[in-house]
């Protein structure tokens, strides 16, 4: 049965480089008012890899403090001691965690990834999300690995796969059938059943969250047609959004801008802000074809 989305949340950041959190808790607004129900913070598209430790914390008390449904807090990092820091911290916030599968090292063996794993899994006092990246991690996770882990971890509830092989997405269920499998594809929608997998989790969507969760909530109702309609209104979004020569992140964040008048389209090096004429183009696009066009709550 197709779940209701996830939407990772994206961190916005004043022109000096800090985070702006007034704007992150009205982004959390639109969410909710949206109707979406759970969250994922401090994920690539909150540009983890760009907060310190102090942030990432900082980050998650804001959004236990302003969201008030399912929150799921990813704690990767590249030592298993940051990890382990990070999970005792969120372990009396969060509703769950989510953990990168390790990176930077390229092409790392199995029995190591799967000892980074065993290393902090035992300190996760809540259910946990594997996290699948490889285009990210240069290491994938691969479906036996998760299998192993998970029959040695009761914790381990699932997996979002950000992978491009749906066959790997098909497998993560097959070989584990209790885990919740989660694409991170905003293409996947009315997919889901077909592919026998539980949903999906959008960042770039976040602007346009009445989508996803529209679409969720007709696969669920096995309203297939209408599921797909909204699907085509969502697509419209992903190819403009690939279209343009900038990253997934700094595109959202000047779709934001259209509907959270002063939500400051900055990103922290090395990802570059959409340019002056991008975030015209970008606003023009939410404002003439996309905000009228999403479901009405």
């Amino acid at each position: 049965m197709t779940v209701s989305p996830i939407v990772a949340v994206i961190v916005p950041f004043r022109a000096d480089g800090t985070i702006e959190f007034t704007a992150l808790g009205d982004y959390l607004a639109l969410l909710d008012h949206a109707g979406v129900t759970s969250v994922l913070v401090n994920g690539t598209s909150g540009e983890f890899a760009s907060l310190t430790m102090a942030e990432r914390r900082q980050v998650t008390e804001f959004c236990r403090a302003a969201w008030p449904h399912h929150l799921i807090v990813h704690v990767g990092a590249t030592t298993t001691a940051d990890v382990i820091d990070l999970i005792q911290h969120a372990n009396n916030l969060t509703d769950q965690l989510a953990v990168i599968a390790p990176y930077f090292f390229a092409d790392p063996p199995e029995a190591g990834v799967e000892r980074f794993f065993t290393e902090v899994l035992d300190f996760c006092r809540k259910p946990v999300l594997l996290y699948n990246f490889p285009r990210h991690t240069q290491a994938d996770l691969p479906p036996a690995l998760v299998a192993r882990l998970a029959e040695r971890f009761p914790a381990v509830c699932g997996v979002k796969d950000s992978g491009k092989d749906r066959e790997v997405t098909r497998q993560y269920k097959a070989l584990c059938p209790r885990l919740q499998v989660l694409a991170g594809d905003d293409r996947i929608g009315p997919r889901a059943p077909e592919l026998g997998i539980d949903g999906g989790v959008s960042g770039a969507g976040g602007p346009v969250a009445e989508l996803p969760v529209a679409i969720a909530a007709a696969a669920r109702a096995g309203l297939v047609d209408q599921a797909q309609r909204w699907q085509a209104v969502f697509d419209r979004y992903t190819d403009t959004r690939k279209a343009l020569p900038l990253s997934e992140i700094a595109f959202a964040k000047a779709a934001l801008s259209a509907r959270l008048p002063g939500f400051p389209a900055h990103m922290r090096a090395p990802l570059l802000t959409a340019t002056t004429d991008q975030q015209d183009t970008i606003r023009t696009f939410m404002r003439d074809t996309m905000i009228g066009a999403l479901p009405r709550r």
